[in-house]
C-alpha cells in the first residue's frame, strides 16, 4: 500500500486539530468527515455507515466506488489521463457524439467545460455571440447558477433573501447585468394571489412578470435568460410544463436566448436524460455537470442547431476541459444507464417515495409539502400546514440528526434559514434501500418532532 493511502485510511478524529488550521472553505454544509464509499452507502474516519440522500451534491448517480466506472477510469489511465484542449482526442469525440444523442434532436453541438459556473459564463458568452446587440441577462428568484463573478449575479446567495446581505453581494458590482424575475413558487408565490392553491394563476402572474420585465425593466435589449428548468437550491421547486412553454414563448418573441441549467437534473434523475426530455421542450442552450462524469469532474455546453456556437478563438478555453479519464467515465456511465434501465428504476422508485411521502404527510403536518419527480425530491418543513410559515429550525435538526440515524439529507431553499429537507440517492437506490431511507427518516421525524 501506497504511505500516502495508508495515511488516509489510519488518520483518526482526533487528528484533525493539527490539521485544520491550514484549510480554507468558501461554503457548504459542513457534515461527517467521510473516508469511502460503497453502493449508496457512505463511512466515515471512524467506520460509521450512513445511506447517502445527497448523492454528493448530487454527483454521483450511480453510487460509489462502481466497479465498472473504476475499471473504465483504470484502463484509460494507462493510455492517458491529461490532453491539452487544443488536442483532438477519441475519448472527447465519442461522448460529444453520444450526448447528442440521448438529447433532443435539435441539440447537437457540444462544448465541454470545468466546474458549473464557469460553465454557465460559457453559454452566456454563447448568448452574446448569437446577440451582439444585448447586454442584459435575466435570472428567476431563488436561482442558483455558481459563485464566479458573474454568475453570482444569477445566484440567490448574494441576494437579501436570507434577511442579510452576505457572501456573494460583496461581488455585486461585477454582476450587474442581471434582471431577476419570479418563477412559480406554488406553495408560498412571492406575490398575492387570490387562490393560494391555483397553479395555473401563480404560472400566469409570473409570466406577466417576465414579460413587464423585458418590456419595462430593461435597459437595453435582453441577450440570454438563464433558469433551472426545475429548481434545486432554491427549494425543489418543480415548474409546470404549462410556465417553461410559456417563457419559451416569451423569450422567441423577443429574440432572447434561453439557457436551461441543467446541472443538477440532467443524466437521468428526473427519470429521463434531461428536464428537456421530461417535459418534450427544448431551450437553445442546456448547460450539464455535476453527475455527467460519475464524480470525476466534467461539464458541457450543449447548444440548438438553431444558434451559432463558439469558434476557436480563444473566448472559451480550460486546460482540463479535455480530460480523458472524466470523459471515458461519463461514457461508460451513459451506457450502464441505457443497459441496466436505470431510468426506469428512477421512475418505479421515485414514484414509491413520492407515494410514501404523502402517506406520512397524513400524520405529520410538519411535512408542509413534498416536491417530486423521480429522485429529484423536497420536503419543505413548517411550523404551521395552514399558515404555512417555514420551519427553518426544524428542518435543520432534521439533517443534523439524520446522522445520529445513519443517513444524509441535504438541505435547501431561501429564506432566514434552509426549510427544504433534499431526498436525493443515487439513481440505483433499489425499492428495499428506498423501504430503509423511509424507516431512517420516519426514525429522524420522530426524534426531531416527537412521537
Amino acid at each position: 500500500m501506497d504511505p500516502i493511502i495508508k495515511k488516509i485510511k489510519e488518520f483518526k478524529k482526533e487528528d484533525i486539530t493539527e490539521y485544520e488550521p491550514y484549510l480554507m472553505l468558501g461554503g457548504g454544509t459542513p457534515g461527517v468527515n467521510l473516508l469511502r464509499g460503497e453502493n449508496i452507502y457512505v463511512y466515515d474516519i471512524e467506520g460509521r455507515k450512513y445511506l447517502d440522500c445527497t448523492s454528493q451534491s448530487w454527483a454521483l448517480h450511480l453510487g460509489y466506488a462502481h466497479p465498472e466506472i473504476n475499471q473504465v477510469i483504470k484502463e484509460q489511465i494507462e493510455l492517458s489521463n491529461h490532453f491539452h484542449t487544443g488536442f483532438y482526442t477519441v475519448p472527447r469525440y465519442l461522448l460529444a457524439k453520444k450526448i447528442a444523442e440521448i438529447f433532443p434532436d435539435n441539440m447537437n453541438r457540444v462544448m465541454f467545460t470545468i466546474g458549473g459556473g464557469a460553465t454557465i459564463e460559457a453559454a452566456l458568452k454563447i448568448a452574446i455571440i448569437n446577440r451582439p446587440e444585448a447586454h442584459n441577462f435575466i435570472a428567476l428568484y431563488a436561482g442558483y447558477h455558481g459563485t464566479s463573478f458573474m454568475t453570482t449575479g444569477a445566484s440567490h446567495p448574494g441576494t437579501m433573501a436570507t434577511g442579510k446581505y452576505h457572501g456573494g453581494a460583496t461581488l455585486a458590482h461585477f454582476s450587474q447585468n442581471f434582471i431577476r424575475v419570479p418563477g412559480p413558487y406554488y406553495y408560498r408565490p412571492y406575490f398575492e394571489v387570490s387562490n393560494r392553491d391555483d397553479a395555473q394563476e401563480v404560472d400566469r402572474r409570473c409570466l406577466q412578470e417576465l414579460e413587464m420585465q423585458i418590456k419595462y425593466g430593461s435597459t437595453g435589449p435582453v441577450a440570454a435568460m438563464v433558469m433551472e428548468p426545475l429548481q434545486a437550491s432554491g427549494g425543489q421547486i418543480i415548474f409546470s410544463k404549462n410556465y417553461l412553454k410559456g417563457v419559451k414563448d416569451i423569450c422567441k418573441k423577443h429574440n432572447i436566448i434561453l439557457i436551461w441549467d441543467c446541472i443538477q437534473t440532467a443524466f437521468g434523475r428526473l427519470g429521463d436524460w434531461s428536464a428537456a426530455n421530461h417535459y418534450g421542450i427544448s431551450p437553445d442552450i442546456m448547460v450539464l455537470g455535476k453527475s455527467m462524469g460519475s464524480g470525476y469532474p466534467i461539464n458541457a455546453v450543449v447548444i440548438s442547431d438553431e444558434i451559432e456556437g463558439v469558434k476557436m478563438d480563444g473566448i472559451d478555453l480550460h486546460t482540463f476541459g479535455n480530460n480523458q479519464v472524466s470523459q471515458v467515465a461519463a461514457l461508460k456511465q451513459i451506457e450502464i444507464i441505457e443497459r441496466d434501465n436505470i431510468l426506469g428504476n428512477v421512475r418505479a422508485v421515485g414514484a414509491y417515495l413520492k407515494e410514501e411521502l404523502f402517506n406520512l404527510q397524513k400524520d405529520w403536518p410538519q411535512m408542509g409539502d413534498v416536491r417530486a419527480i423521480g429522485f429529484h425530491i423536497g420536503v419543505e418543513f413548517v411550523k404551521d400546514p395552514e399558515t404555512r410559515e417555514p420551519d427553518y429550525d426544524g428542518c435543520t435538526k432534521m439533517r443534523k440528526t439524520g446522522f445520529k440515524n445513519g443517513i444524509i439529507f441535504g438541505v435547501g431553499g431561501t429564506g432566514e434559514g434552509k426549510a427544504v429537507l433534499k431526498i436525493k440517492p443515487p439513481l440505483i437506490t433499489t425499492r428495499d434501500q428506498a423501504d430503509e431511507i423511509l424507516e431512517k427518516y420516519t426514525k429522524t421525524l420522530e426524534d426531531v418532532f416527537g412521537q
